[in-house]
């Protein structure tokens, strides 16, 4: 069981803008065999945005979650991770009453190529019940980047070590959200390790 508390208050151009994030989280773990583990978490927060010039922006989450996970693991070599996310959203009626509920599904796979390559491969399907706008503040927030409706997310990392402490690094992420296009979006690195 975890806690975690912020406060913040900032001077801005416009004005003081204050946020507030009190989540409690929870997890918990089974070992069915050696290579099966069953886990679960749970989250109730609340996150709070003030800002008294813009009204607009405001908000006042609460938030509950929870997310069983299957994980298979075959050795060092290969590990294959499913979860269901149950996600709901309200925001205080004084700032909107907007809410927002979500079903996810995941499925995430790592398989090591001999002891200097990995490559990770995740899927995301999210079906998101969202009935106000979407151009707002919070709508941004309660819906995680995403549009009400089948959201989909998928991404593919290939990461090889080419000496003992530099690290090249593929990334392509591809995202569905809701009526809008397709994106993609790659990327490459190369890491020095000390």
């Amino acid at each position: 069981i975890s806690n975690l508390r912020n406060r913040a208050k900032i001077l801005l151009t416009y004005g003081y803008e204050s946020r507030k994030l009190n989540d409690w989280t929870m997890k918990a773990r089974w070992n069915l065999s050696r290579s099966i583990t069953f886990d679960v978490s749970g989250k109730k927060g609340f996150n709070g945005l003030y800002t008294p010039s813009f009204a607009n922006r405001n908000y006042e989450l609460d938030i509950y979650n929870i997310e069983p996970r299957l994980v298979f693991i075959r050795g060092t070599k290969f590990r294959l991770a499913t979860s269901y996310k149950f996600d709901n959203k309200k925001n205080n009626p004084l700032y909107g009453g907007e809410k927002s509920s979500s079903n996810s599904i995941n499925v995430e796979t790592k398989y090591n190529v001999l002891q200097n390559s990995s490559i990770t491969g995740k899927f995301t399907f999210s079906n998101i019940d969202y009935k106000f706008p979407t151009n707002t503040t919070v709508s941004y927030i309660m819906l995680d980047g995403l549009l009400p409706g089948s959201n989909y997310l998928w991404s593919i990392d290939l990461t090889k070590r080419l000496l003992n402490n530099l690290e090249l690094n593929f990334v392509y992420e591809g995202r569905k959200p809701g009526d809008a296009r397709t994106v993609h979006i790659g990327r490459a690195s190369v890491r020095a390790l000390f």
